[in-house]
């Protein structure tokens, strides 16, 4: 009886520990994840592009982190930045200056470009009406499926972006209209579960967020809950088989929605080095 109230109690003892961790320590640490990929379209030297994603400014990620992030963006010499989706939590209900937030974003720093795309919480909440000019004055260009080609380090960038599925108006046949396979076609999308509505098409990079990695991670379980469009891809880099076997990356984000808690997903920003093979 005795051990087993001892086991009782480490058991509980852990259960503190780990709750602990995922709600005030992991959330607000912060990390850089790095891929090298090589594609024989590229001309020159290599292209770095670095993504964010999923911040949800309010009750669970503020302004102070928000400013950690753009300082690590800054830090890695980017040739295009990009974030994909859910600025704001519920722009109803945030509290903070909006104002302060393009402010913020508009000290990130990126040689030929900075792009976004909508998510779900950038298309209701009262985010439509603030999303696209608070972006704007960030100085990103919003792509709502649309493209616009970069000529970066004599390689022709191809960069297209979808809008939200789920409360935007999602076309991806206008997303790539136009698309050449010799450029280096980079797709943003929030919801990564819809790069199946891409796979006859020579996208090289899909980035995607809106999975948070299931917020809280259970080591050989997986996600402990996952979300609508991300209940294939969740996290981390896929091989997408195609014909243009299209490399797609799932960022686990950098903020929190409906919960506070955080486990085996660290908010990061995610760089990847583009070379020639």
């Amino acid at each position: 009886m005795k051990l087993l109230l001892k086991f009782i109690g480490f058991v509980i003892f852990l259960m503190i520990l780990v709750a602990v961790y995922a709600t005030f320590i992991e959330p607000n640490l912060l990390m850089t994840r790095n891929y090298s990929m090589s594609f024989d379209k590229i001309q020159g030297d290599s292209i770095k592009v670095v993504q964010f994603t999923d911040t949800h400014l309010g009750d669970f990620f503020d302004i102070e982190q928000l400013e950690r992030v753009v300082d690590l963006i800054n830090e890695q010499d980017a040739d295009v930045v990009v974030f994909t989706g859910d600025l704001l939590d519920n722009a109803n209900t945030y509290n903070g200056d909006f104002e302060a937030i393009g402010a913020v974003l508009s000290q990130i720093e990126a040689k030929y470009g900075k792009f976004a795309v909508k998510g779900n919480r950038d298309n209701g909440g009262g985010a439509e009406w603030i999303y696209p000019g608070l972006m704007e004055t960030a100085g990103f260009t919003l792509l709502v499926n649309e493209q616009q080609r970069l000529t970066i380090n004599g390689t022709t960038v191809n960069m297209m972006g979808t809008d939200d599925i789920l409360l935007g108006n999602y076309d991806p046949k206008a997303t790539v209209e136009g698309i050449r396979e010799a450029d280096v076609n980079i797709l943003l999308v929030h919801e990564p579960d819809l790069i199946k509505d891409f796979v006859d098409y020579p996208i090289d990079l899909a980035l995607a967020g809106h999975s948070h990695g299931g917020q809280v991670y259970i080591p050989f379980y997986g996600p402990l809950l996952k979300t609508v469009k991300a209940e294939i891809y969740v996290r981390g880099l896929y091989e997408i088989e195609g014909e243009f076997d299209t490399l797609l990356y799932v960022n686990t984000g950098l903020g929190n929605t409906r919960l506070p808690f955080r486990f085996f997903n660290i908010p990061n920003i995610t760089v990847f080095e583009l070379e020639a093979s």
